[in-house]
């Protein structure tokens, strides 16, 4: 199963790198549960939802989040790194399915909330959308949030990325 060839084919090419998913998957686990999920169909990859477990990632984040504009401590919050649904699969609910049990396995964690980025430049704003039907609320702007990482946008290629991530939190 290649989870690097599906992602690159959603947020851009190398946005991931092997070792990068090889630290999520680690930030995922705590007491034994994992808080990331793949969802497969006839042996093949149909959606993934990567999750940092509580206290596992803030002190990781060197910008872009605003801990001081949270309601409950830094390490009671969990993190919504990303989602991929194939192209089949979306509007179908397996997005929500994959959160839902990320959740419910946080919520185990002891997860009091749950802080994402939401790509404000998405195609019809559909990311800021599903998290807000998810619960999500805005906390932050932050331009430029991606132009650190050098890989190669989907939406901004062939230059750097200039999008904006939008600081959501959803409390638990």
């Amino acid at each position: 199963m290649d989870i690097k060839k599906f992602t690159d084919k959603w947020i851009g090419e190398n946005y991931f790198i092997e070792k990068d998913l090889e630290n999520i998957l680690d930030l995922s686990i705590k007491d034994g549960l994992n808080a990331s999920f793949l969802a497969i169909e006839d042996n093949e990859l149909v959606g993934i939802r990567l999750t940092y477990a509580p206290g596992s990632w803030v002190n990781k984040f060197p910008q872009g989040i605003s801990p001081d504009l949270w309601k409950v401590e830094k390490n009671e919050v969990a993190y919504f790194k990303s989602l991929f649904i194939k192209e089949d699969y979306q509007g179908k609910g397996l997005g929500k399915k994959l959160s839902n049990e990320s959740i419910k396995v946080l919520l185990k964690m002891g997860a009091k909330a749950i802080v994402c980025h939401s790509w404000l430049e998405s195609p019809n704003d559909s990311s800021r959308r599903y998290l807000k039907k998810m619960g999500f609320e805005k906390i932050k702007e932050h331009p430029l949030f991606w132009s650190c990482l050098d890989y190669e946008c989907v939406r901004c290629t062939p230059k750097k990325c200039a999008c904006t991530a939008v600081e959501m939190i959803k409390y638990l």
